[in-house]
């Protein structure tokens, strides 16, 4: 006891002292302890009194809390002999469920708040364990005087975080509470293990295309000791020699390639150039449930430093390779593997004169890719864009004009030559084809095409398409969204040049949850869109477009996007308050919580 007194003394002294200092080097104080302390002191957190704010519209029917279920009444019948409290939270550190042992320790509980509803997370409430978990990431006990608020100091809790098994990310808190004198190590032991069985149940509570990606990759992640990756649409599992292997830069540009690989191929077998230098090799295979992707799931191991990426070429019906430099300036700058392939083949192409195809999304930046590279490699040049409907109007006129002599090196970018019908095709086919006498070349300057994907299937197609001699497929941009800030910073310059302009955090997390269906393209009409409403400035998440706040599984007819634009409107204006936005719509509860699922809004 008399140690347990002195610890209590020593703590009390140190946290006066830091709120009289905050410069103040805590000597005797846990490592933990002390970081949060210094954290609340930052935060202005009151130092004698709790007064956490409360939140009415939390969804106590949420999945977490679903999954939560059985585990808390487990645990509740194995604390009843004891005056101690089980809760959990979100990951907000918002209170969304709490069972008492009995009804003294309610009350105690009750006097500081600590109850359905309210937000203990640390930067409300000081050092506790349920906020303090969030900012650390991991389980702690936190006990008596360790608290930083003078009222939390009687109690002593337990919590532990509760982690989405499938992408990692902290759901929320699994708390046990009782005061400081009824404190035991066996809590912190009781409460880890509890959250283990939520995140268990978690795993349990998935559908069926998760479920096979989890079995397929906890069948290869069991045969091998390398690192091993698994990536759905929305869903990411690593092992820890993959963590160790990557930071955490690389494993996201790593499963934007994965993602882009898995919707065109049943396996892979690449090699491949990370942003931090390190080179891999990922082989691999598709994950498919009942015709449709589910993911897939790849082995990742180091390779020795790779040479610059070197396209395959077409030349005089035989492969030729040469490896380029891929430029990395303003919007051709990519951390993307497949951009920068894309990017390297195209410039070889340009450089050597040789008819090259361009695949991709409507939106992705084939036209841009280009241009700018056409631009690099002449040094000046003219880039002559034509569209699809002037070649279907006019294929003479255009096949004649790609003959005429050209006074400055000069790309021809046929754009969506996908909609072309068959009679323009045949006249472009031969137009761009070797004459009667096999002479190639009958084109002034290098002729470039952009096309989707599915061009390749046509069988209209196959003359125009061995007219060219090296082809690249560009991503789509839910395929590289570690490039998005580098794509904002480039969009904003060419929108508001000379205007000091950026987007917030939150602003930023709002683009990078959104799927972007129509690309770049769309990005830079979200971004315009953004800066009508805020000129100059920080532009906030209530400052883009409202669709960039929904996800929907599927496309969404007109009268949907208005009442979806309407709900996250509503939503924002009330600061993400579900009750006061009910009230503002005129509609049941029920009602919003079904149309936010159904319209994936993010708010």
């Amino acid at each position: 006891m008399g140690e347990l007194a002195d610890q209590r003394l020593l703590l009390a002294a140190a946290r006066a002292d830091l709120i009289e200092n905050a410069d103040l080097q805590l000597r005797g104080v846990p490592g933990h302890v002390a970081a949060s302390w210094r954290r609340s002191v930052d935060r202005g957190v009151p130092p004698h009194e709790v007064a956490p704010p409360y939140s009415p519209e939390l969804d106590f029917d949420a999945r977490l809390v679903r999954c939560a279920q059985p585990v808390l009444d487990q645990l509740s019948k194995q604390i009843a002999d004891l005056p101690i409290s089980v809760a959990l939270t979100d990951e907000r550190a918002r209170l969304v469920s709490r069972r008492d042992s009995n009804s003294w320790i309610a009350r105690m509980l009750d006097r500081v708040y600590f109850a359905q509803g309210f937000d203990y997370a640390e930067g409300a409430v000081g050092t506790n364990g349920v906020g303090t978990v969030l900012e650390f990431g991991e389980s702690m006990h936190v006990v008596g005087a360790e608290h930083f608020v003078e009222s939390l100091q009687d109690f002593a809790c337990a919590g532990a975080p509760v982690r989405d098994p499938f992408t990692g990310r902290i759901e929320g808190v699994l708390d046990l509470s009782c005061m400081s004198e009824h404190s035991t190590p066996l809590m912190h032991s009781l409460v880890r293990s509890a959250a283990r069985q939520i995140e268990h149940n978690l795993l349990a509570d998935r559908d069926q295309a998760q479920q096979a990606l989890f079995d397929a990759y906890s069948r290869v992640e069991t045969r091998s000791r390398q690192a091993v990756l698994a990536v759905g649409r929305r869903t990411v599992l690593g092992n820890s020699p993959l963590r160790d292997l990557l930071d955490a830069r690389d494993q996201e540009v790593l499963q934007d390639h994965v993602r882009f690989v898995m919707s065109r191929h049943a396996t892979v077998d690449d090699e491949v150039e990370l942003p931090s230098g390190t080179c891999v090799r990922l082989r691999g295979a598709r994950v498919e449930v009942g015709g449709d992707i589910a993911g897939m799931v790849a082995v990742v191991s180091t390779q020795p430093d790779l040479p610059r990426p070197t396209p395959l070429m077409i030349e005089n019906g035989r492969p030729r390779s040469t490896t380029v430099d891929t430029p990395r300036h303003g919007m051709l700058e990519s951390r993307s593997p497949a951009w920068r392939a894309a990017a390297a083949t195209v410039e070889t192409a340009i450089r050597a004169g040789t008819p090259v195809l361009v695949l991709g999304e409507p939106g992705t930046g084939r036209c841009t890719l280009l241009a700018e590279l056409h631009r690099l490699a002449s040094g000046s040049g003219q880039v002559i864009a034509l569209n699809a409907d002037e070649v279907a109007a006019a294929p003479s006129q255009i096949c004649a004009r790609l003959r005429e002599p050209a006074s400055e090196p000069t790309l021809y970018v046929l754009r969506d030559i996908d909609r072309l019908h068959a009679k323009s095709l045949s006249r472009l086919a031969e137009a761009l084809g070797p004459a009667p006498d096999g002479t190639p070349g009958r084109v002034s300057g290098t002729v470039a095409a952009t096309a989707s994907e599915a061009i390749v299937e046509r069988a209209s197609y196959q003359r125009l398409l061995a007219t060219f001699g090296a082809s690249a497929i560009v991503p789509a941009l839910r395929h590289r969204r570690s490039d998005l800030p580098g794509l904002v910073e480039a969009l904003l310059t060419d929108l508001a040049p000379h205007r000091d302009t950026c987007l917030s955090r939150d602003a930023m997390r709002v683009l990078g949850g959104y799927d972007w269906p129509g690309n770049v393209r769309q990005l830079k009409r979200a971004l315009s869109a953004a800066l009508a409403r805020r000129p100059v400035g920080v532009i906030e998440a209530a400052d883009l477009p409202t669709f960039c706040q929904s996800v929907p599984r599927s496309s969404l007819r007109p009268v949907d996007e208005t009442e979806r634009d309407a709900i996250v409107t509503a939503l924002r204006e009330a600061g993400g308050n579900r009750v006061a936005a009910t009230r503002a719509l005129g509609i049941a509860r029920s009602t919003l919580y079904r149309k936010i699922r159904q319209y994936g809004i993010t708010i």
